[in-house]
């Protein structure tokens, strides 16, 4: 898995620098994009993915839900949550005693994303998202669980993402990130920083609306 994750990071790298390169070449027709994007009326953007990553040698998986507004089907602006859900355990000494712990992750991030490349069945996007959370460690005594250790986490996320469109309800998407940990204190011993393989499930609640009801709900598709 890692090697896979060394060549995808390449080809995130890759294309980022491709991006800014066309945005650099035609710069007026990002700019004029831009413009004319955030003047239209803009839709409800509701997303949910995974995203693996490594901390040490354990494969995590963080569970992340998102909310914003969609502009254009070109910018997109919201908050999501995200909340680590494959524990990982560190063995840390309390009161000269060796105990098991494991480790909490949740946090926040505000994300943004570009869609430079929109058709009916593909997408192609650059995203990126804060992440302003907590870690911290705890482990079980009497069957209670105890806080041990905690620190304030702040982090960026760059990605570049894959949008499929299977039917007119269903999609799935994927894409290759980094996380970046700018700040922690090291009560948490734990090394954040890691590639990350992002995997989504796109359900089209607008085309679903629109089947059933042939009403129109403004959420981006």
């Amino acid at each position: 898995m890692r090697g896979i994750l060394k060549i995808n990071i390449i080809a995130l790298f890759f294309l980022l620098n491709l991006s800014l390169y066309a945005q650099k070449t035609y710069p007026e027709t990002f700019e004029q994009e831009f413009t004319e994007s955030f003047r239209t009326k803009p839709k409800l953007d509701i997303k949910l993915d995974n995203r693996f990553s490594f901390i040490r040698s354990d494969d995590v998986k963080t569970l992340g839900v998102k909310v914003g507004l969609s502009f254009n089907r070109r910018f997109k602006v919201g908050l999501g949550v995200n909340q680590m859900i494959t524990s990982t355990g560190n063995k840390i000494s309390v009161n000269d005693t060796i105990r098991s712990v494991d480790l909490d992750y949740f946090y926040f991030s505000p994300y943004a994303e570009y869609t430079f490349y929109n058709s009916k069945k593909w997408a192609f996007s650059l995203a990126a998202q804060l992440g302003f959370g907590e870690a911290r460690y705890e482990y079980k005594l009497n069957n209670k669980e105890v806080e041990l250790a905690k620190t304030l986490v702040l982090s960026y996320e760059p990605a570049m993402l894959i949008d499929y469109k299977i039917i007119r309800w269903f999609g799935i998407g994927t894409g290759v990130g980094y996380r970046i940990v700018y700040y922690k204190r090291s009560v948490i011993e734990e090394r954040f920083s890691s590639p990350q393989i992002i995997v989504k499930l796109k359900i089209y609640l607008g085309e679903i609306v629109r089947t059933i009801s042939g009403k129109e709900w403004q959420i981006d598709d």
